[in-house]
């Protein structure tokens, strides 16, 4: 009797796990971003999103430029950065950062980098976002 609940339990276990799994597998790390702003050509960009929303800012990584990304100069009380993911899109290297917008406000999103042999820390893509409060149902 205790035989077969314990490998009915293993199992349940098992399925629940694989599930879970398969649900985070995506390039946004199981979070489900409201826009996803591509910078391959801007330099500057601006963006829209409301309080609790998330959002994505994708960008090439300039690994062939000889730099590497090292981080991103944002608002921690406007923002909250949830990921920072780097992946392959068809043999481009690609990164990918998730936000959510906290509260209302204005701020930039500045993704640096760095050369990759050392030096100076530079701008790669700056991003202005402003986060808005939630839109009612008559807005």
């Amino acid at each position: 009797m205790f035989r077969k609940v314990g490998i009915f339990a293993i199992c349940a276990v098992f399925v629940l796990a694989l599930s879970g799994c398969a649900g985070s597998s995506s390039v946004d790390g199981g979070l489900e971003p409201v826009e996803t702003l591509v910078l391959d050509n801007e330099y500057a960009s601006a963006l829209n999103v409301e309080e609790n929303e998330v959002f994505a800012l994708d960008v090439i990584r300039p690994l062939a430029k000889g730099y590497r990304i090292s981080g991103a100069f944002f608002d921690p009380s406007i923002l909250r950065m949830e990921r920072y993911l780097e992946y392959d899109d068809d043999g481009e290297a690609r990164a990918r950062y998730l936000f959510t917008g906290l509260t209302g406000g204005a701020c930039d999103v500045l993704v640096r980098m760095v050369p990759a042999g050392g030096g100076e820390m530079v701008v790669y893509r700056q991003v202005t976002v402003s986060v808005g409060p939630p839109k009612g149902w008559f807005d």
